[in-house]
């Protein structure tokens, strides 16, 4: 049987539905092949980079660990807004997944100024300078810090 016939047979609704299913479909094909993922594989050597864990403190800071040998090497105090929103993001992704969420990130920082977030579990990368610089600097004096 022809498939224009089979598909005029179909009620209306479905029809929508499948016409949308595809457009959607589509649409994320084309976007994943044109989001720069290509770029994401090639990216240059960090200039910086730290592993770090965030974990919650009792009093409500956010505390900043590096990974690498477990020592604190900043408290966030109060809102902090920006950075709790990245890394509420990163979790989310963990949960999404069924991961733990004490896991490292990566941190790392460019020479052409851009600041990466990267969850290696996940491979969420999240480039912390497209939400403006004044973000991005957050990160990037956790980035500088050396251990205390």
């Amino acid at each position: 049987m022809n498939f224009f016939i089979l598909f005029s047979k179909i009620p209306t609704t479905i029809k929508a539905a499948i016409i949308c299913c595809l457009i959607s479909f589509v649409g994320f094909s084309i976007t994943k092949y044109f989001s720069g993922e290509k770029d994401k594989s090639n990216l240059p050597p960090p200039i910086t980079k730290k592993v770090l864990k965030f974990e919650d403190h009792q009093d409500g800071s956010v505390l900043v660990i590096d990974a690498k040998n477990n020592q604190i090497i900043d408290v966030i105090r109060g809102e902090a807004g920006f950075i709790r929103g990245v890394l509420r993001t990163v979790t989310r992704e963990r949960k999404i997944r069924g991961i733990g969420d004490h896991e490292p990130v990566e941190l790392s920082a460019y020479n052409d100024g851009r600041i990466i977030l990267l969850d290696p579990l996940t491979n969420t990368r999240i480039e912390l300078r497209s939400f403006g610089a004044g973000n991005a600097q957050n990160f990037r004096a956790i980035l500088m810090k050396s251990n205390s």
